[in-house]
């Protein structure tokens, strides 16, 4: 804008600071080689797109025929992440931009060489002048991951915890995993850096793997009166754990920081001290040793916690000095790049109305067609905003659309006032310069707060570039209003008429897979449990599949809550059923944690019939919910829970009477520390197995 200032040349200023910041919307963050693979495919596209709309845009039908296939081609830019999307999005905006302002070929040349320079300028900012650290991303990815620990360890200390905070931590490590993968492609060989941040991901996990125990362990069988006495020790642990956390966030940032593990060791003996007088105190009692055994695994929880926290303070430390830590758990690092496939062969498997992605990107080419004959029969002054609009409130789901909808509207109407008033009052081009700045920033600052919001400052900025030299007056406003209403109901129309991608739909599907990950994750741990499998860590990876499972479920049924006419009886039940998928989950996460003292004892009897009838009773649920059926009868549980209880409680009986003569290590002992947990926990999940069968039949009675 300056330089077109200074060479007297307003309006190709603007036009390469416009073009230069639809180059930086392509730009997502993340690893360099994205950045610089959207920067490059978002220049290329618009050049050309420039070019071929320029030319074309005095011959009505090539602009139908161009916007339709340009709409296309947009939208099956979404097959490649959020990057190809955000590229398509630019690139489909440069071309309907164009084709309401024809030239000859000199003009089409020298638009394509302003967005070379544009872009040029863009990614010189972008990818050059900012320091070159290509495992920044990565890093901000593992302290973000370890802070939404820290936050929601916080959160359960003030009584705040929601599920969603744990799904907040499972996107920031799939974004780790993601990221790093990302960085990796291209290098001929593995770093010691990626060994290090590979390290700390697998370390991320299982710090999550055994909060969520332990929490899971404070909430089901802490709150008796008999634990009150340490209540205020636990609470203490988890404020210091938070901190660590926190800390070693802030060091993986390459920020100052302390890690001091010296509290959480002083508030551990202390926990320690408070076990041996309870066992000292145990006389005969069926009760207090109940009590003792929770409390015993609490302290080995928070036993197994300090160790993690011990190794992930000095990898996290080794990262930022580059010395050499001892190597630990190599073998067992998760490969997080995973298999390529071609662009090609993503597209051709695509190309079906099977594809949620290919509906989309047919709804787009037609609704801009069908933008650009209507603007061009009605001769609708500014006619290009309603496919401008159209490109932007146009979402994959119904829901998504609605909701944009009245915040691209309400923003723009607001926008378009707010700009004809500043229009009107402001004459002096130095301050309107900084205005549009300003709104830039705004603008694009807001975004991800409020969409809506951020549409009110980027109204302004664009009424205010647009046509620059030409009167921006209340009429103007009005057209940009009424073309953005036009857009807006076009784009909701079509995604309403044009092969509607309903969440109600959708959910089934995802509430039945998130249910089978579950019982994948049960199967997995309770076969340890019988003997039938050893310990690996193919356990965590289904723990994280079923996370991710229960994650996609959650996001479906929040598009499904933004969707009109949606039934309001079917909200309570699936909020049931997913807050108790999530704590069975968090359930069978304690038993999995638990896995690193059991040591293979006699399997319990009728350990195995709790176990088939607990998959079958998953496998039902899974098929009733996809099927929309109504469940068969819940099988009876709680008569297996009675037959598997009395060997519990004989083996507790047997170390009682065995702890007045030996305290120490005994086989009775081993067998009574790999079931206690597993006796405190099978009774969580026939509760909540039990909450979600009742859900699923208001779900299915409720259709």
């Amino acid at each position: 804008m300056l330089i077109g200032q200074l060479i007297n040349q307003r309006e190709s200023g603007l036009f390469v600071g416009l073009i230069a910041y639809f180059v930086n919307l392509a730009n997502v963050g993340g690893p360099y080689q994205i950045k610089a693979k959207a920067m490059t495919g978002a220049t290329l596209g618009i050049a050309i797109s420039v070019f071929v709309a320029t030319l074309v845009a005095k011959i009505p039908v090539l602009t139908v025929v161009l916007a339709f296939l340009w709409g296309l081609a947009s939208g099956f830019a979404s097959l490649y992440g959020n990057a190809g999307a955000n590229v398509g999005l630019v690139v489909g905006i440069s071309f309907i931009s164009t084709i309401a302002q024809p030239g000859n070929l000199e003009v089409a040349l020298m638009r394509s060489l302003l967005c070379l320079i544009a872009s040029g300028w863009a990614m010189l900012l972008s990818l050059v002048m900012w320091p070159f650290r290509p495992y920044d991303p990565v890093q901000i990815a593992l302290a973000d991951c370890l802070k939404a620990i820290a936050n929601y360890i916080q959160k359960f200390v003030g009584k705040v915890a929601t599920p969603e905070n744990i799904l907040e931590i499972r996107k920031a490590l799939e974004t780790a995993r993601t990221t790093l993968g990302t960085t990796r492609i291209g290098q001929p060989a593995r770093s010691w850096m990626d060994e290090q941040l590979l390290v700390l991901i697998q370390d991320g996990d299982r710090l999550l793997g055994s909060v969520i125990a332990l929490i899971e362990l404070l909430e089901t069988h802490f709150q008796h009166q008999q634990y009150y006495a340490v209540q205020q020790l636990v609470d203490d642990a988890l404020v210091e754990i938070s901190i660590i956390l926190q800390a070693i966030a802030k060091v993986i940032s390459r920020k100052p920081a302390s890690i001091d593990l010296g509290n959480l060791n002083r508030i551990y003996e202390a926990l320690k001290e408070q076990e041996n007088l309870q066992r000292k105190a145990i006389a005969g009692s069926e009760t207090d040793y109940t009590t003792l055994v929770a409390f015993t695994n609490l302290v080995l929880m928070i036993e197994k916690l300090i160790k993690q926290l011990q190794y992930t303070a000095q990898t996290a430390k080794s990262l930022v000095d580059r010395s050499k830590m001892s190597r630990r758990d190599v073998d067992t690092l998760l490969l997080v790049a995973g298999e390529q496939r071609s662009l090609l062969s993503l597209l051709k498997e695509n190309l079906t109305l099977d594809s949620a992605i290919f509906r989309h990107a047919l709804r787009i080419g037609v609704s801009l067609a069908v933008g650009v004959i209507l603007y061009s029969v009605t001769n609708l002054p500014m006619g290009y905003w309603v496919t401008l609009t159209i490109m932007l409130v146009l979402k994959p789901n119904l829901g998504a659309t609605f909701q944009r909808f009245f915040q691209r509207v309400g923003g723009t109407i607001l926008g378009a006032v707010l700009a004809a008033i500043i229009v009107a009052t402001i004459t002096n081009k130095a301050v309107l310069d900084i205005i549009i700045l300003l709104t830039v920033f705004f603008g694009i600052s807001l975004i991800g707060f409020n969409y809506g919001y951020s549409v009110v400052f980027l109204s302004i900025f664009v009424l205010l570039i647009i046509d620059v030299g030409n009167p921006i007056g209340w009429q103007f406003a009005g057209f940009r209003v009424l073309n953005t209403l036009i857009g807006a109901g076009l784009a909701f129309a079509s995604h309403y008429f044009i092969w509607p991608n309903w969440e109600r739909d959708r959910l089934p599907s995802q509430l039945a897979t998130a249910l089978r990950e579950c019982h994948k994750y049960f199967s997995d741990v309770m076969a340890v449990y019988q003997g039938t499998k050893e310990g690996d860590s193919s356990i965590i990876s289904q723990r994280r599949q079923t996370g991710l499972a229960i994650g996609n479920a959650q996001a479906s049924f929040q598009g499904l809550l933004r969707e009109p006419q949606m039934h309001k009886e079917l909200v309570e039940p699936v909020m049931t059923l997913l807050v108790y998928m999530g704590r069975f989950t968090n359930a069978v996460t304690v038993l999995a944690v638990h896995l690193e003292h059991f040591r293979a004892t006699v399997p319990l009897p009728e350990l195995e019939t709790f176990v088939r009838q607990v998959s079958l009773l998953l496998e039902q649920l899974a098929d009733s919910v996809q099927q929309e059926t109504t469940p068969l009868p819940l099988p009876d549980l709680e008569e297996t829970l009675h037959k598997i209880q009395p060997h519990l409680q004989a083996l507790r009986t047997a170390r009682i009477e065995e702890l007045a003569v030996n305290q120490g290590h005994t086989p009775i002992r081993q067998a009574v520390i790999d079931y206690s947990i597993l006796d405190l926990e099978i009774e969580q999940i026939v509760r909540r197995l039990t909450a979600m069968h009742s859900a699923m039949i208001r779900l299915t009675s409720g259709k």
